[in-house]
């Protein structure tokens, strides 16, 4: 541009400029000029320069999530996106965008971009293969967000309570669980989907009661324990948590007027009824 208005005004020109956004070109290059170059003009006619900007102009990042890969490109191409890398996940919806980046970051529908910046796309490729299901119950959500991330696998979060620090918070249910009742390991198919349900600081007999498997009932057992013990302790009969027996009592059943029935006594006299004898220790058991 500066090489461009010496040169004019070397000639007697007036220069008047304009600007546009090429990103393939350099900063402050001249792109085009009216009258064109050899034509008749009259000394000290105005000549009128566009150059190529020095910082791009800022737009607002257009809605790719949930688009099909070609609608996406469609898209970028309108709004003067260039495409940047390509990256595949394993998700249920294949072949449509699932998080746009920019600069190595997720970006959010109507922030402002640089005007041909490079965006990033995550797409959808289908669900493949399985992993085992993993137990997080007791888990921080940062120590659970990264064994989730090398599993392949997605998330639907429920924040229970008063959240003080999200990555502190404790995992507390899950769903699917990571063992059945027979204790052996659930399997998942990569990018599908796990429910959590997270508070800040859950009880111990809070996560011992959703503990996978056979574990569970333990959980569930040992609750029923500590109510007891803590009724006996206040003075209160203890009835046992979820419907678990602890024990059991067989009531004296009564005859017609009313008094304890006797229990029969069992016969234990030895049976003197003669027994076939032989000479075979087989034959002759019944006598022993």
């Amino acid at each position: 541009m500066k090489d461009a208005v010496k040169i004019l005004e070397k000639q007697g020109f007036k220069v008047q400029i304009d600007s546009q956004f090429k990103s393939y070109k350099t900063p402050l290059e001249v792109l085009f000029q009216e009258p064109e170059t050899g034509a008749m003009v009259k000394v000290g006619r105005t000549i009128f320069l566009t150059v190529n900007r020095k910082t791009p102009p800022s737009i607002k990042m257009p809605a790719l999530v949930n688009l099909s890969f070609r609608n996406a490109m469609l898209v970028m191409q309108s709004n003067r996106l260039v495409m940047g890398d390509t990256i595949y996940r394993p998700d249920v919806a294949a072949g449509s965008i699932l998080e746009q980046w920019y600069n190595g970051k997720p970006i959010t529908a109507g922030a402002l971009v640089p005007f041909g910046s490079k965006i990033t796309l995550v797409v959808g490729e289908g669900l493949y293969g399985e992993v085992d299901v993993p137990n997080l119950i007791g888990m921080s959500w940062k120590e659970a967000k990264t064994l989730i991330k090398s599993l392949e696998l997605t998330t639907n979060i429920m924040w229970e309570g008063v959240i003080d620090d999200t990555a502190t918070a404790v995992i507390y249910m899950q769903q699917p669980e990571a063992l059945n009742e027979l204790d052996f390991v659930n399997k998942i198919p990569k990018g599908d989907l796990l429910d959590l349900r997270i508070m800040q600081t859950p009880s111990q007999t809070l996560l011992a009661r959703n503990q996978p498997g056979s574990k569970k009932l333990l959980g569930e057992y040992n609750a029923a324990l500590d109510s007891s013990r803590n009724a006996a302790d206040t003075g209160k009969s203890a009835q046992p948590a979820n419907d678990v027996k602890i024990g059991t009592t067989h009531k004296p059943e009564k005859n017609p007027d009313g008094s304890k029935k006797t229990p029969e006594k069992k016969n234990t006299e030895k049976n003197t009824d003669p027994v076939k004898s032989t000479k075979s220790d087989i034959e002759n058991e019944w006598d022993k």
